[in-house]
């Protein structure tokens, strides 16, 4: 279960990430993208319990959902020129 817990962050990356990717990319909607990773950050902290320990366990998770859904950015747009390049 730990496990599972721990992966919050990257799977919550992926998510904001994906959605930014269909609303246009983090640069046309850099607000909303930023409270995204503050909230789902948060939510990634709390649910593992790890806020009991230090408040800065805030930042690193909050980090970590920015830092994946930038990288899954920036994947599915070099995937989706990738394939308009193919066709």
């Amino acid at each position: 279960m730990e496990i599972l817990i721990e992966a919050f962050p990257f799977i919550f990356g992926l998510l904001l990430g994906v959605t930014c990717s269909r609303a246009g990319g983090v640069r046309r909607h850099l607000m909303g993208w930023a409270l995204g990773c503050v909230a789902l950050g948060s939510c990634a902290t709390v649910a593992s319990g790890e806020w009991r320990e230090s408040v800065l366990y805030f930042l690193f998770d909050i980090g970590l959902v920015g830092g994946v859904s930038v990288a899954t950015v920036a994947a599915l747009d070099l995937l989706r020129r990738h394939n308009d390049v193919n066709r």
